[in-house]
């Protein structure tokens, strides 16, 4: 922010979801498509270059603080997506290379989930707040 005060640039996202055609996978090959474990979440040693995983490393992208919630019905559900970052090309980025444009590889989990709303919140910094209801 101009002020030199920090604030949170948020992605909210939601998705609905292809059960049927996730439930059709083995659990090897839903392990495949996350690049986690499905027993203990830990990450494949040989995780696909098309998982989620791999195409939204944090390691390579920076730190972001994100959370899925599910939401719905038995025959209309899905997954509310919240990321929340001090750099808003950090969420741009992850989302770009979700879709595979850049790289060329679409996030494999994109064949059974497809988002249906999406949009980026500011949310301003505590001391920023506080200036602007004292004016």
């Amino acid at each position: 922010m101009p002020d030199g005060h920090s604030a949170e640039r948020d992605l909210l996202q939601k998705w609905n979801h292809d059960v049927t055609a996730w439930e059709s996978l083995t659990v090897a090959q839903r392990e495949q498509v996350i690049g986690r474990a499905k027993a203990d979440s830990t990450e494949l040693s040989n995780k696909p270059a098309d998982s989620p995983v791999a195409r939204n490393d944090q390691d390579t992208f920076g730190k972001i603080f994100r959370r899925n919630m599910p939401y719905g019905t038995v025959t209309d559900h899905g997954t509310m997506f919240v990321g929340f970052s001090a750099d808003q090309q950090r969420l741009e980025a992850m989302l770009e290379s979700m879709a595979g444009v850049t790289g060329g590889v679409r996030d494999a989990l994109t064949r059974y989930t497809r988002p249906l709303t999406g949009a980026y919140y500011f949310v301003p910094s505590t001391e920023s707040l506080r200036r602007i209801s004292s004016e």
